[in-house]
């Protein structure tokens, strides 16, 4: 079963997402919180699995929310669930860690599917949040931290939302052997998380010349 604990100060979405949570066998609402102090109580009364996080609520702001989560639940899944499509919020907070970043405007359907992918430990970002961050990359690779061949394969993997069990599959390796890989990749890549390195794939891919190009 996954706990949720939703945080957002409209009661008609908190309302609607109980509605909508409440028809999944594998999930429950353990929790609601209206603003940022209220999330901090209510994570150390109830030690949800997951965090659907609104970014605009009254109190604290929502990356020092971020930082008390990982403090208190550092097995917690954040899920930002927001109507704000700014680059700037999304880049911070996917640096910060959050495991997913989620549209209002997504289908219901998407947002069950979210929480399911990042209660099993992946990461989950709405299509348009990777293109509006991909549209303005963070920057190139150094040239002494370029990818090797199989980091390529893995990152280009990473960034359909693969797990490390299925990209093992596919490229014929362990799962062990992915994971080294995956940590190099955080290290060249200068990244921190999982939902992070899905953007940062992307970027990367976009940013290399297509075969038979040059410069």
């Amino acid at each position: 079963m996954i706990n949720i604990l939703i945080a957002d100060d409209h009661y008609l979405i908190r309302s609607g997402l109980r509605a909508l949570l409440s028809d999944e066998e594998d999930m429950t609402v353990v929790g609601e919180a209206t603003n940022g102090t209220e999330v901090r109580s209510r994570l150390q009364e109830l030690s949800p699995d997951v965090l659907l996080l609104d970014i605009s609520m009254p109190g604290p702001s929502v990356a020092s929310t971020v930082q008390f989560a990982q403090k208190v639940c550092p097995s917690l899944k954040i899920l930002i669930l927001t109507a704000y499509k700014g680059e700037s919020y999304m880049r911070d907070l996917i640096k910060l860690g959050v495991h997913g970043y989620v549209l209002k405007d997504e289908a219901p359907e998407s947002l069950v599917r979210a929480i399911r992918s990042v209660a099993g430990g992946d990461a989950w970002l709405s299509h348009s949040v990777v293109e509006i961050i991909a549209d303005r990359p963070a920057g190139p690779i150094q040239p002494d931290r370029a990818l090797t061949a199989r980091e390529q394969a893995v990152l280009a993997l990473i960034a359909k939302g693969y797990p490390n069990g299925r990209i093992a599959q596919e490229l014929g390796i362990t799962e062990g052997t992915v994971k080294n890989h995956v940590v190099s990749l955080y290290i060249k890549l200068a990244i921190h998380s999982r939902a992070e390195a899905v953007v940062r794939a992307i970027e990367y891919m976009h940013s290399q010349p297509e075969e038979g190009t040059t410069g």
